[in-house]
């Protein structure tokens, strides 16, 4: 064989060599810019120690745990005798709906949900989003006022963020969901103002849009509006 020939051989072997070599490379070179491309944005978090220890969450479980700091809410038998003859009394108003979750239930001995004293959110149509409702709750929880949420229906992450809120006692809280056609008796019974889903996306509640009653009362099947003598007259 002739010396050009070996030399063109070596050649040819050392091209397809750097071929090879800047495919790989090339092809290396676009993976590392994909996964930068699709990584999140480094973020320097501020005052944040790289020898800190990892902040803690609550799993599902822990978050649904109540407080161990938080006093008891079960009634003593007296008063629960007292709500017995109150819900069956002419001064409530009963709704065919009971709490929409057994975690309301504030008196485990009689399954009830009560709360004092409460405002009522009387909602004209489902609450799809927990941001329907923050402008009430941050109206009420610096007043440590009661809540009761009266919708058509909840999404479940709405559902979700009130039961964990009434378990770990931030508020004390309560949702109902009735049917449409038992609003307008519900809203009735309390004084509040039947609020559309426009409404509360937008944040506009004025306090006078907010029902009140002196006791509400929630079993697993019905729930009891209590007012005082003064509001049923004028009801």
């Amino acid at each position: 064989m002739d010396v050009w020939q070996i030399g063109l051989i070596v050649l040819i072997i050392a091209g397809l060599g750097l071929i090879v070599f800047g495919a790989l490379w090339d092809r290396a070179r676009n993976r590392r810019r994909a996964a930068q491309m699709l990584a999140p944005p480094p973020r320097r978090i501020p005052q944040f120690r790289p020898d800190a220890p990892p902040p803690h969450y609550l799993s599902d479980l822990q978050a649904r745990r109540p407080r161990d700091d938080t006093s008891s809410t079960a009634l003593t038998p007296e008063l629960r005798e007292t709500i017995g003859r109150e819900i069956t009394g002419d001064q409530a108003v009963t709704i065919r709906t009971g709490y929409a979750s057994r975690d309301f239930i504030t008196d485990p001995a009689s399954g009830w949900a009560v709360l004092d004293q409460p405002a009522v959110l009387v909602c004209a149509d489902s609450v799809d989003s927990i941001r329907e409702l923050l402008t009430v709750l941050e109206q009420l929880i610096m007043t440590k006022t009661p809540l009761v949420v009266v919708a058509p229906g909840l999404a479940p992450e709405v559902l979700a963020t009130l039961e964990v809120n009434q378990i770990r006692r931030t508020m004390s809280l309560l949702a109902v969901t009735p049917a449409v056609a038992d609003l307008a008796a519900c809203a009735a019974a309390c004084g509040a103002v039947i609020m559309e889903r426009a409404d509360r996306q937008s944040g506009y509640l004025v306090p006078d849009q907010l029902g009140h009653c002196r006791r509400w009362v929630s079993t697993a099947k019905a729930s009891h509006l209590i007012s005082s003598a003064e509001l049923q007259h004028t009801a």
